[in-house]
């Protein structure tokens, strides 16, 4: 298992020279630092837009300062001011360097969010979530452990953000039923979610950044982190039993039938996009032998996926007719999401009633009634796209709904991160970090555990995908590379373990918390950043320490 990069030899006492900072140096730290907040954040600037078929005409319009903005915001500040170069830190922030592949790992995001979208829009994942709760829905205590092992089990197989999505509005549902408070459910299937995404390498974006980073294959990963995923599942699963006893009643008395069938709106596709996806896990395992990079695997296999989604949507609508009345748009996009109670929604977006152009971050906000009369050219070309888009839902309703949900901010926000990190590199704070780990990881198992509770609460200060790319550059960086390779082995998977559990503290941990909050009031359950903490923090030490545990006891035992 050993394969990471042979230990650096000893270099000069210059090695140990941190490059000195100027203001280019603390101009690009506190734009990072401001970015991350905005990510948590988001603000909206109000600007004037002009009108499109009236130039001359202004209303009034928002930029959107988010995730997808922000970033790039940062870069073009930094580009003007000249602290940063186009053919220096933009290049190598896009291309990659030191074995970090950026395009790699966006075309690797999107290509299994497409499959694990795809099946979920299928319905299996929402018919066995209402399976098991029509099963072992009237024991309260015995639910709470379902959910949280149904929660762990896709995780797995999928994604946290998949979980998220798919199972939040279904317990809002139970609740509403049965009356029942859905926090402890809706808390458990978070924590499990966000526990087991650690298990395998597609399981959360922050496990391909730094595997991918130190060529970490999907055997090799796997084999190093099904032990500490099963340490945290477990303890975490019985602190959160026993803090939810209070809240979580013995006996549930379900008053309606609940038939699952009717949640898996297309068998047929369901089967099949189940057998894909394990086929693209067996690939990805078999990959590894061959040296095959992991995103020339999922690429194909998310492409046929659209293929076979696309061809199928045209046989079923081939006797359609090519309009509908604008009545039928609402029954169009119920189809869509497989559900009448599963709104469709992009899965890194939070909801916003106002309409947006997302491209360019600006929306529009309604005005006066004599500023409505100007903007009345505006409204054919919005009955125009209305009615495209109606097109696309009746003809290739599947794909129109799994492209309206792909992950789309993800691609900016992980570019322009990367970019701003590749700054901080070249202006010397990422050689202070590696400096730091190195002076406070003097052996294996101080590493993992110190590198594991840093980069946990370094998640609840940046965001976990911000600090997994920071932290995996620190790690390349020659300074840090010169401790053995045991140490720095530790420090890796710690690191992975913090970027996963580090989301179980607050909402803003992850941007998975910030869609499960968003989520969750829209069905009128406010969880707030406090009383999330107040249900995490007994669960997160617990899970921690237990993880980081069994992590150095492997790295210990197996050389």
């Amino acid at each position: 298992m050993n394969t990471l990069p042979k230990t650096v030899s000893a270099r000069d006492n210059d090695v140990e020279q941190l490059p000195p900072l100027d203001w280019r140096s603390w101009l690009t730290l506190a734009l990072f630092l401001v970015v991350t907040v905005f990510v948590v954040h988001p603000i909206h600037i109000p600007v004037p837009v002009p009108s499109a078929l009236r130039p001359l005409k202004w209303r009034k319009g928002r930029i959107s300062m988010d995730l997808k903005l922000a970033p790039w915001a940062a870069i073009c500040l930094l580009l003007a001011t000249t602290a940063i170069r186009i053919k220096s830190e933009v290049y190598h922030g896009f291309i990659g360097s030191d074995g970090i592949e950026p395009y790699g790992i966006v075309i690797l995001i999107m290509s299994l969010a497409y499959i694990c979208i795809s099946l979920d829009q299928s319905g299996v994942l929402s018919y066995i979530a209402m399976y098991v709760t029509k099963k072992w829905g009237r024991n309260g205590r015995l639910l709470l452990l379902c959910f949280y092992a149904l929660s762990a089990v896709m995780a797995v197989l999928t994604s946290n953000d998949v979980v998220v999505l798919c199972l939040t509005p279904i317990i809002c549902i139970f609740s509403d039923i049965t009356g029942v408070d859905a926090e402890p459910f809706l808390i458990s299937m978070f924590v499990s979610a966000n526990t087991a995404s650690m298990a395998l390498y597609i399981g959360n974006p922050t496990n391909i950044v730094a595997a991918q980073a130190n060529k970490i294959s999907f055997l090799v990963y796997s084999a190093w982190m099904v032990l500490p995923f099963l340490g945290a599942a477990v303890t975490g699963c019985i602190v959160l039993y026993l803090t939810s006893l209070r809240k979580v009643p013995r006996t549930i008395t379900v008053t309606i039938d609940i038939y699952p069938r009717s949640m898996l709106v297309r068998p047929k596709q369901a089967i099949f996009g189940s057998v894909l996806l394990v086929l693209c896990l067996v690939a990805l395992s078999v990959s590894s032998f061959f040296g095959v990079a992991v995103w020339m695997v999922t690429l194909p296999f998310g492409g046929f996926m659209l293929i076979v989604d696309t061809v199928v949507d045209l046989y079923s609508t081939s006797r359609m007719p090519a309009s509908k009345s604008a009545s039928d748009l609402d029954a169009a996009r119920k189809t869509l999401s497989g559900s009448d109670n599963i709104e469709i929604k992009n899965i890194l977006e939070p909801s916003n009633p106002e309409p947006v152009l997302s491209s360019v971050g600006i929306s529009t906000v309604s005005s006066e009634t004599a500023d409505q009369e100007e903007c009345k050219p505006d409204r054919h070309i919005s009955k125009s796209i209305d009615k495209l888009q109606l097109i696309m839902e009746q003809r290739l309703p599947t794909v129109t709904a799994v492209l309206y949900r792909l992950p789309y901010g993800i691609v900016p926000f992980s570019l322009g991160m990367f970019i701003i990190v590749e700054s901080l590199s070249e202006l010397g704070w990422t050689p202070r970090l590696a400096w730091l780990l190195k002076k406070v990881c003097p052996s294996v198992v101080p590493a993992v555990f110190i590198v594991g509770l840093m980069t946990t609460l370094a998640c609840n200060v940046l965001n976990n995908l911000p600090m997994t790319i920071l932290f995996t550059r620190a790690l390349k960086h020659s300074i840090f590379m010169q401790i053995d390779q045991q140490t720095r082995k530790g420090a890796l998977f710690a690191l992975i373990v913090g970027s996963n559990l580090g989301a179980n503290l607050t909402l803003v941990g992850s941007l998975a918390g910030l869609m499960f909050q968003g989520i969750a009031a829209q069905k009128n359950r406010n969880i707030g950043y406090f009383k999330f903490m107040r249900w995490c923090l007994p669960v997160l030490p617990v899970q921690l320490a237990a993880c980081c545990a069994i992590l150095a006891a492997e790295m210990v035992i197996i050389k």
